[in-house]
């Protein structure tokens, strides 16, 4: 790394080039360069990226950037070669691998610079850039339309996306994929007369001339991977092969090495390991161009970590399993990977990535695949999995360890064994190996004290000690060893009033200390900038903070959300939805307004976009507007949604019960029938129109009798953890049922409900993400409701347990904890998904009285409405589709 800086690029232009007519600005990625006296750029437009690696953008900055001054471009360029490393490695932003140079040009003389850039830098190279063309296969210069500034709009499920318009009107989403796309209304300018089709790499019909592909496995930017029938040897019936692939340039190290030499160590591993069973056989190894392909043989179709997702844990609690069918069938393929993981170490191999994800099965029986980083003779490459690897490994510390393995193991083990993912963060192998130590206990109590030691043996990071462990596995005693034998348990943390005070004090620190950077911090593109809703921006944060303004510094946090959140109405028109759209973002600018936030710029009227027919749900469709225009004190608009939603046929029965919920958004609050329930009991509660009461208690016991069904046949220990989930599950039905019972007094509601209730207390163990919308945050809200309603302390201590679940999954130690970590979870701040989310949760279990950041609207009947919204809002808002 030779710490680069475009800046100081530009800067030493001085004397080769003027830069006096240009104005620069320096962003976290990007230095943006515009002739001051150039034509205003279109919105869209054909423009280049100029494709580098990180170790020769200087050489390239020299060469490209006196040409794009001279021709008074507007361009931008990797900031640092840091930067250009970061997006090399595809990590983040895979679709932005090799864009070191953004070139947006004028629209009438795209053929002629793109030729002139393709000519300057024939034989300067980079990795391909997957979502464009290329004008010359000697150069690294691309092409694509696309948006030349950030122009968002509402997509599915009331989502920003960027999208670009034609003079027709079409639409095109415009962000930039893995794959090659363009409008239907624009031709493409390096197509000529006589050009049968532009010129462009493409993968060839037969890979290596050998190898026909049949079906892609798994797209990446640093390589697919596909199943492929060997032309030269296929007999019918012959079983396809794997064919990976790695590309040139990608992830490549300050050093100079790219993710082909992974593919060239996996080589040099399997080939070694020839005739061991349990991991593929090497049959091939090729180039094409610049790329090299690995050919084996195929595993399998379905990994561990796919598996476990869809299907639950597969150690229950000897309770659970009175016959140990599941724990033999556990037991044998734990075995079959301890064996296989010991004849790769007696070949002198350590695996180093041994994760669920690369562990497939095939009728039961497990293959580990992906040797890419594995060592063997003195040599292997940098890397890991982070939580399944040791943090050791992964910051390079020391050469590998078989011991790096079995901690590996062991992490495999306890996640397949009780569902819950290790933590991926920066924690210390101590905490990790303790914080997995206690879901155990959480999990099984003392039920399963063998498997217990076998995996705090494991993971202690000893090698005698964790090799003795790992001939337990293989020979399998550690199913029946005594309780005696088991290392001394994890305390559980406690989680008392005062500690349940001082987490969420801890919660709301880290929120207010953290959130600006992410929200307002970013490009002035980003997804961040213009995300004001509910579920995933701005109004979700500020509707939680409004509960806390006693504290430095949420005042002028919330003015800078409500200024955002104006912000992005006036660049993005949302849809109406509630969680996800404009309705959401007016009940937190209302609730600012009423509170005293300034709110510094007028809010844009509601454009034409509206809630269809086609969408429903709460989140973003109509259930979600008619209990948003409840709490704007929108009755007409409420009342007519609620009518519609009567309306449509789809919503009058309980949709079959077919897969789990956990798979299925159709039963769910999020998406499905349980929130349009949810709607129409509040919107009868504020009309009393009798048809509505009617078809909402119709409803309500139809769900209360699948909830009951549900609860019954997911009390398997291997249903997965959404089962309970607030989005899909159980926690948002329960809320229903609960709200039915509330308005209606019907004992079948709050029986159906309270059942709901201990089911998801029961999940709460086997929960890994801390969030409102899937995660714990969410069980444990719903929790705090049915203790406040019910006065049952069984319920309180459930909630209790939801506290703690956060503290076992907790990346800090438990008086400092840290709930969300921002490198391994999206939406980090947000309220479905991070620490918004768990402060509300944390408020409300200590304050029980204190509303939801939503409150449900039938509980304000007794209370003053929000602040209406304007005429002409409400009038959008009430408009058929």
């Amino acid at each position: 790394m030779t710490h680069w800086q475009a800046e100081n690029a530009l800067a030493a232009l001085g004397d080769r080039a003027s830069l006096s007519g240009f104005g620069t600005t320096t962003g976290p990625l990007w230095t943006r360069v515009r002739p001051h006296e150039a034509a205003p750029l279109p919105d869209d437009g054909w423009k280049f990226h100029i494709s580098s690696r990180a170790a020769t953008l200087p050489e390239l900055a020299d060469r490209l950037l006196p040409v794009l001054l001279r021709e008074r471009c507007h361009f931008k360029i990797a900031r640092s070669d840091e930067v250009l490393t970061r997006l090399n490695s595809g990590r983040r932003y895979p679709a932005a691998i090799g864009k070191a140079v953004t070139v947006y040009p004028e629209q009438s003389r795209v053929r002629e610079l793109g030729l002139l850039l393709a000519e300057l830098l024939r034989g300067h190279v980079g990795p391909r850039v997957l979502s464009d063309r290329r004008v010359d296969d000697r150069a690294p210069v691309y092409y694509r339309y696309g948006p030349f500034r950030s122009r968002w709009s509402s997509g599915a499920q009331g989502l920003p996306v960027l999208r670009i318009h034609g003079p027709g009107g079409e639409g095109f989403d415009a962000a930039a994929t893995l794959a090659y796309r363009q409008p239907s209304w624009v031709a493409d300018p390096f197509v000529t007369g006589d050009d049968s089709r532009p010129v462009r790499e493409a993968e060839p019909e037969l890979l290596g001339g050998r190898f026909r592909v049949v079906e892609g496995v798994f797209q990446a930017a640093h390589g697919n991977v596909y199943r492929a029938l060997d032309v030269r040897s296929y007999r019918p019936g012959a079983p396809a092969l794997i064919v990976k692939q790695a590309r040139a340039y990608v992830g490549e190290s300050a050093g100079g090495i790219d993710v082909r030499a992974r593919l060239r160590n996996e080589r040099r591993i399997l080939e070694t390991c020839d005739s061991v069973p349990g991991i593929p056989r090497f049959l091939d190894h090729f180039s094409h161009g610049d790329d090299e392909f690995l050919v084996t043989t195929d595993a399998g179709g379905t990994h561990l970590l796919k598996l476990i997702e869809s299907d639950g844990a597969m150690l229950p609690p000897p309770a659970s399993d009175p016959t140990g069918t599941a724990a033999r069938a556990f037991a044998r393929l734990a075995a079959a990977l301890g064996d296989t993981l010991h004849a790769l170490h007696q070949r002198g191999v350590i695996m180093r990535d041994l994760t669920p994800r690369n562990i497939v099965l095939r009728d039961g029986r497990p293959t580990i695949i992906d040797f890419g980083i594995s060592a063997l003779d003195g040599f292997h490459l940098p890397g890991g999995t982070p939580g399944f690897a040791p943090p050791e490994q992964l910051a390079d510390e020391g050469p590998p360890r078989v011991e790096d393995d079995h901690y590996a193991l062991g992490m495999v083990l306890a996640h397949a064994a009780t569902g819950v993912l290790p933590l991926p963060g920066a924690a210390p192998a101590a905490l990790a190996r303790t914080r997995m130590r206690q879901t155990l206990a959480a999990v099984h109590g003392d039920g399963r004290p063998g498997f217990a030691a076998l995996i705090a043996d494991l993971t202690c990071g000893d090698r005698a000690t964790a090799g003795r462990a790992a001939d337990r596995l293989r020979n399998g005693s550690w199913l029946t060893e005594a309780p005696g034998r088991a290392r001394a348990v994890p305390v559980l943390p406690e989680v008392g009033t005062e500690v349940c005070v001082r987490l969420e004090e801890r919660t709301l620190g880290l929120l207010v200390d953290r959130v600006g950077e992410y929200q307002f911090g970013g490009e002035p593109g980003d997804f961040a900038a213009v995300d004001a809703a509910v579920y995933s921006g701005g109004a979700g944060i500020g509707l939680e903070l409004l509960h806390h303004r006693g504290r430095p510094g949420v005042d002028e946090l919330l003015e800078r959300l409500a200024a955002h959140s104006v912000t992005a109405l006036h660049r993005v028109a949302p849809a109406p939805g509630l969680f996800s759209g404009r309705t959401g973002t007016e009940i937190f600018l209302a609730a600012a307004r009423a509170a005293g936030v300034a709110i510094p710029h007028e809010v844009p009227p509601a454009s034409g976009d509206r809630a269809g027919d086609e969408e429903l749900d709460v989140i973003s469709g109509r259930a979600g507007v008619g209990l948003g225009a409840l709490l704007l004190g929108d009755l007409e608009t409420a009342h007519d949604q609620a009518r519609r939603l009567v309306a449509q046929p789809g919503l009058s029965v309980l949709p079959p019960l077919g897969a789990s919920i956990a798979q299925n958004p159709d039963f769910g609050y999020a998406h499905g029938f349980a929130g349009a329930v949810d709607c129409l009991i509040a919107v009868a509660a504020h009309t009393d129109d009798p048809q509505l009461h009617g078809a909402a208690r119709r409803r309500a016991r139809a769900l209360a009798e699948r909830v009951l069904r549900l609860v019954a046949g997911c009390q398997v220990a291997s249903a997965s953890p959404m089962t309970a989930s607030w989005c899909r599950g159980l926690a948002g039905a329960a809320r229903v049922l609960l709200h039915a019972h509330l308005r209606y007094g019907e004992a079948a509601f709050l029986t159906s409900a309270q059942a709901a209730a201990s089911a998801c207390a029961a999940f709460l163990p086997r929960m890994s993400r801390p969030g409102q919308c899937c995660g714990i945050a969410g069980v444990g809200s719903m929790l705090v409701d049915m203790a406040r309603a019910t006065g049952q302390e069984r319920f309180q201590e459930a909630a209790r347990t939801a506290a703690r679940q956060l503290l076992i999954r907790s990346y800090g130690p438990d008086d400092a904890p840290l709930f969300v970590h921002p490198d391994f979870q999206q939406l980090p701040y947000s309220w479905s998904q991070g620490y918004a989310g768990v402060l509300a949760f944390l408020r409300r279990l200590n304050w029980p009285e204190t509303p939801e950041p939503l409150p449900w609207p039938a509980d304000l009947l007794s209370a003053a409405p929000m602040p209406r919204r304007t005429s002409r809002a409400a009038d959008a808002a009430a408009a058929d589709g």
